[in-house]
């Protein structure tokens, strides 16, 4: 079937819109609907484009961590896992384009985005401890131990919220549960589809991915500890008002 390009442009809600990172709003969202048109016209579903996303991914941390296997210094080969983590990013946008174009939200699709999404963080990250570690040779194994712990953290930090959720379906039958609005604004802002690979070209022309490494292991570290935290206390505190059937 046909779509024409207003139609994939409408199919955006307002409230996902404003969800959004600046760095998707402006950037990646605008470049993702002229590359939605024409997989649909390639007859490409929304799922294929997840997977294609994901290979973008592996390409861009193969890439992106090359030099610390070769032992060299090519500037190249970062800013070539920088085009396949962007192409990444945009074809992250596209997949939902076009499950809403289509009208084909469905749960098996949401797993594909989500699983696609844990697998580009955990690449980008364990990437950039390698990249940092052949950049800035100072402590051996320091930024590929930082690396590990800021991929782990974040997927920690993912898994509990994801855990959360699904629990709290569970007790009250409310399956559209809104997450918590500012803290989600600002993992978009901060994450995949946000300032992560803006920052990591940053570092590669300053020669100080070190620093955004270390800026990621902060986050995603005190993140993993804070939503532990806050939903140990949020389940002791609400532990009485809430009947399990």
């Amino acid at each position: 079937m046909y779509y024409k390009m207003k139609e994939i442009i409408a199919s955006l809600p307002k409230e996902k819109n404003d969800a959004d990172s600046y760095w998707t709003r402006f950037v990646l969202r605008p470049i993702s609907f002229p590359i939605t048109w024409l997989l649909l016209l390639g007859n490409i579903t929304p799922n294929m484009t997840s997977w294609l996303g994901v290979f973008f991914a592996i390409l861009g941390g193969l890439f992106f961590s090359l030099n610390f296997f070769i032992q060299a210094s090519n500037t190249i080969f970062y800013c070539l896992g920088l085009i396949f983590f962007f192409l990444f990013s945009v074809f992250d946008c596209a997949d939902g384009n076009m499950a809403r174009t289509i009208k084909k939200n469905n749960p098996w699709g949401s797993w594909v985005d989500a699983v696609g999404g844990y697998i580009a963080y955990t690449i980008a990250l364990l990437a950039l401890g390698l990249a940092a570690e052949q950049m800035n040779q100072g402590l051996r194994g320091l930024y590929i131990f930082l690396g590990g712990f800021s991929a782990s953290s974040n997927m920690l930090m993912r898994a509990a919220v994801q855990s959360n959720r699904v629990s709290l379906i569970k007790m009250t039958n409310i399956v559209n549960l809104n997450p918590d609005n500012s803290e989600k604004r600002f993992s978009e802002h901060v994450g995949i589809t946000g300032a992560m690979f803006p920052l990591y070209g940053i570092g590669i022309i300053f020669n100080k991915l070190h620093y955004v490494l270390l800026f990621y292991s902060v986050i995603y570290g005190f993140g993993s500890i804070w939503v532990l935290f806050k939903f140990a206390l949020k389940t002791k505190t609400n532990k009485e008002d809430i009947i399990i059937s």
